[in-house]
């Protein structure tokens, strides 16, 4: 009897155990830390994206120097990279021949003469007529014309250089043959400046105008960056890359420029068109997903440390950062790091550091 009393008491013990259990209080859950965030300033920009080249710096006036007339190269006097002075002999060719042309010139010029003045002593006497006085005349005026030639071209058997500079190339070695107007040498003229010619394409060419401004910076000098300007603009394509010539005035009066022509360079062109009116420029890693239409970003309100996720059209990329094609507001902040794991209305936290992906 005692025995089927204590299994009639087992379900209403374990009953009551279970009814206390649930009268128990539940336990808060814990608190989570705000996602850590870095945020970024919309800034304000070109409206136009900014037109990219790459190029060749060089000396603002170089000379290929050559003879005018051809021949054997007697002696070459500098080499690549040496200062020069203005009037200073660089290179001479073999002189014998053209000296011989400037002997027979003077020789038929001195009997011209001759024949001219015994002519007007015989007109004199009435044994020759005008018409052969006049001849002799002419002949005299030609063969003085032909000793003019004959001591231009011997002047420019000599290469001399035009303006203080210094010497980039040297094209030719002595006891070579060398044609009329042939380079032999290449010279840089001193405090002429550098200039960066780039190659644009035509829908370029067309946004750039002389004056515009730009920024230079070279692959040899890494981290440096030059101001510089537009000073040249061709109206007509090269016929073999189909580009237009662009030259730019780099300003090198900040820092020492290596005076080396050929350095590869980058330039930065502004147009002043696109500067006329302006977009909203972020970071290009704010942008966490989107197509050719709209792409998806944070908005970060620092009032309430909360983040608004909203779409906005990107018009172009311009180095590491995107332009919208709808302007924010001035000041606007927006999510440039931990974007990717946020949610709309999400509660986050600034900070300096580097974030670390959860």
């Amino acid at each position: 009897m005692t025995a089927r009393r204590n299994l009639l008491l087992l379900p209403i013990a374990a009953s009551l155990l279970l009814a206390g259990c649930s009268r128990k209080p539940a336990e808060a859950p814990a608190a989570t830390t705000p996602r850590a965030v870095r945020v970024a300033t919309v800034r304000e920009g070109p409206a136009e994206p900014p037109v990219l080249a790459t190029g060749l710096a060089a000396s603002r006036d170089e000379a290929r120097l050559g003879f005018k007339v051809g021949g054997v190269i007697a002696a070459i006097e500098v080499r690549e990279g040496d200062q020069v002075k203005t009037g200073q002999r660089l290179a001479r060719i073999e002189a014998a021949e053209i000296d011989s042309s400037v002997t027979q010139a003077r020789a038929a010029l001195d009997k011209s003469r001759r024949d001219r003045v015994r002519g007007e002593k015989l007109f004199a006497d009435d044994v020759v007529t005008r018409e052969q006085l006049d001849d002799l005349g002419t002949a005299e005026t030609v063969a003085k014309a032909q000793l003019d030639a004959a001591s231009f071209n011997r002047r420019y058997a000599e290469i001399t250089a035009p303006s203080d500079g210094r010497v980039l190339a040297r094209l030719a070695e002595p006891r070579e043959l060398v044609q009329p107007g042939a380079p032999v040498l290449v010279l840089s003229a001193s405090g002429s400046g550098t200039v960066l010619e780039v190659g644009l394409a035509d829908r370029d060419a067309l946004r750039v105008k002389v004056g515009d401004g730009a920024e230079v910076s070279f692959d040899a000098l890494p981290g440096r960056r030059f101001p510089a300007k537009v000073q040249e603009i061709a109206r007509a394509s090269d016929p073999r890359t189909g580009t237009y010539r662009c030259e730019l005035a780099v300003d090198t009066s900040g820092a020492e420029l290596p005076a080396f022509s050929g350095l590869i360079g980058r330039a930065r062109i502004v147009p002043a068109s696109s500067t006329a009116s302006t977009r909203s420029y972020l970071p290009i890693e704010a942008l966490v997903e989107g197509d050719q239409a709209k792409a998806r970003l944070y908005l970060f309100d620092p009032t309430t440390s909360t983040v608004k996720a909203a779409e906005r059209s990107v018009t172009f990329v311009s180095g590491a950062d995107v332009a919208l094609d709808e302007a924010l507001p001035a000041g606007t902040q927006v999510i440039s790091e931990g974007a990717a794991y946020l949610r709309d209305g999400e509660t986050v936290r600034v900070v300096a550091d580097e974030i670390a992906a959860p």
